[in-house]
């Protein structure tokens, strides 16, 4: 459920509690990789999980056709 578009203060706590759900981080650092990624939960995890920038985790995401997994494999090789 990373596709959520977190447009209003449930769906931006749905976004953070889903990051933090899956990255492990805790509020702070999932809600500031959100504000980093412009709102988009996928970009941000991709970041969390990488260590990538937000350009870098967008192309990984493009070239991966919105796969997380997929982008994520592909920043860490």
């Amino acid at each position: 459920m990373t596709n959520v578009l977190p447009r209003n203060s449930k769906l931006l706590a749905r976004a953070i509690r889903i990051i933090m759900a899956e990255s492990g981080a805790d509020e702070a650092a999932a809600r500031a990789a959100l504000d980093k990624s412009g709102d988009d939960p996928r970009a941000a995890l991709v970041m969390m999980k990488t260590g990538s920038s937000i350009e870098e985790a967008k192309a990984a995401l493009a070239a991966s056709n919105g796969v997380i997994e997929r982008a994520i494999l592909m920043l860490t090789k």
